[in-house]
């Protein structure tokens, strides 16, 4: 994943996920990610780089094969779509 300025060159790049499948951004400037081959949700700062993983299969909710997401800032709520066709709501702290 690489972000460009309006010329097209790279400014960041971020090569820690395998298989990123859909991102949101908040109006902070972070980037959340579903990471379908590592099955996790991860939050990277503006500049791309990771800031932590949200959620994983070693959290409470085993998260498996996400595809898409969406953040509600103003509940704090993200919603997470999963292979199966499931919704997992997940509140951020």
């Amino acid at each position: 994943m690489n972000e460009v300025d309006e010329k097209g060159q790279v400014l960041a790049t971020f090569t820690h996920a395998n298989w990123p499948i859909h991102m949101s951004i908040d109006s902070e400037g972070h980037t959340l990610v579903a990471d379908f081959g590592n099955h996790c949700i991860l939050l990277l700062s503006s500049d791309l780089k990771l800031q932590r993983v949200l959620i994983n299969t070693d959290s409470e909710v085993s998260l498996r094969e996400p595809t898409r997401l969406s953040y509600n800032e103003l509940t704090s709520q993200m919603y997470v779509v999963l292979n199966s066709k499931r919704v997992s709501v997940f509140r951020l702290r």
